[in-house]
């Protein structure tokens, strides 16, 4: 379609939306309004866009959707809005993608794990390949346990902070390999289920669960988020549908490595809460209901904004012109 005949048509539609965007509040039907005009002119852009990227039309509607996407998505202009993007629209929007992936992959993790406990538990002869009959006494009634109390709490929280920090930075990073990401989510599933049979085999089962459960639901539950999110990587080189190969694997890329940096941040709480709580002599349930809490409001937070932004047509990606994909120019 030609560029001016879109605006003369849609020119009123565009100017309307543009007046909105510069409005610091909208009342519901003016919301209602702004986001069907915002639909619209994305649509309208994509248009122009495939016929006359260079041309003025292009760059006035660009502006006009940029500060819409902005005032949409609440995020705020000056020195503080590249870190309100990531925090209200790059992370949760990115979780939000990997939600499927997510529980793929854990149902997969707890799958092996329990299997891999039941069927360690029933044959003795498997347990006997970690140890002879004292050395799992030990680490049954006493290793297990003493392992979250022999350090200072803050030194053992940071040292398990940066130790699974590290992990699920190398499970993104490493996840278009496929391979890593696989192998090491098994070996960490199945050394799940041969401690908990060993803690059974000597009657210390709710020790297992009550000192793995509080960090554990949390921690583990950022590693399966970094398996899934190296998984999605790989699956982009691979299977990369319609766009080029190189493009995709770039979008998700830059997408994904946003979930890292995330979850440096969550498994720092996560830490904390191994280091702080878990060995603290306060009510088992009330452990287990921190980690628990904390876990849950991880989910309603990428949730929330995760969905809004995803609803709103937003990516976790860069613009394209910051991507490097398309520049914009009034003139040649």
């Amino acid at each position: 379609m030609d560029p001016n005949l879109l605006a003369e048509l849609h020119g009123d539609k565009w100017r309307e939306l543009s007046m909105l965007a510069k409005k610091n509040t909208l009342d519901p039907g003016q919301t209602q309004r702004f986001l069907d005009l915002y639909r619209d002119a994305s649509k309208d852009l994509s248009r122009i866009m495939t016929v006359a990227p260079d041309s003025l039309e292009a760059a006035r509607l660009s502006a006009i959707v940029h500060r819409s996407r902005n005032h949409l998505s609440a995020v705020p202009s000056g020195g503080l809005s590249g870190l309100s993007r990531f925090f209200v629209i790059s992370l949760p929007l990115s979780i939000y993608r990997l939600r499927w992936d997510f529980l793929i992959v854990a149902a997969s993790f707890l799958a092996v794990a329990s299997l891999a406990g039941i069927w360690a538990g029933m044959h003795p002869e498997v347990l006997e390949t970690f140890g002879d009959h004292a050395f799992r006494k030990q680490f049954a009634e006493h290793d297990f346990v003493d392992y979250y109390k022999e350090n200072p709490n803050g030194f053992f929280a940071v040292g398990v902070w940066t130790n699974n920090a590290w992990i699920a930075v190398q499970f993104v990073l490493l996840g278009i390999t496929g391979v890593f990401v696989v192998s090491g989510l098994f070996s960490n599933a199945v050394n799940v289920g041969f401690s908990g049979a060993m803690m059974f085999e000597f009657d210390k089962g709710s020790d297992f669960f009550l000192y793995i459960l509080p960090h554990g639901i949390p921690e583990i539950s950022c590693i399966i988020l970094a398996a899934a999110a190296g998984l999605r990587l790989f699956f982009a080189w691979v299977v990369p549908g319609p766009r080029l190969r190189r493009n995709r694997l770039a979008s998700e890329a830059r997408s994904l490595l946003t979930v890292a940096g995330g979850l440096v941040i969550m498994l720092f709480v996560s830490g904390l809460i191994e280091g702080f709580v878990t060995p603290n002599p306060i009510p088992p349930a009330l452990k287990i209901a921190i980690g628990v809490a904390y876990t849950a409001l991880v989910i309603a937070y990428a949730w929330y904004f995760g969905k809004r932004a995803a609803r709103a047509g937003l990516s976790a990606d860069l613009d394209e012109h910051q991507a490097g994909y398309s520049v914009l120019a009034t003139d040649r």
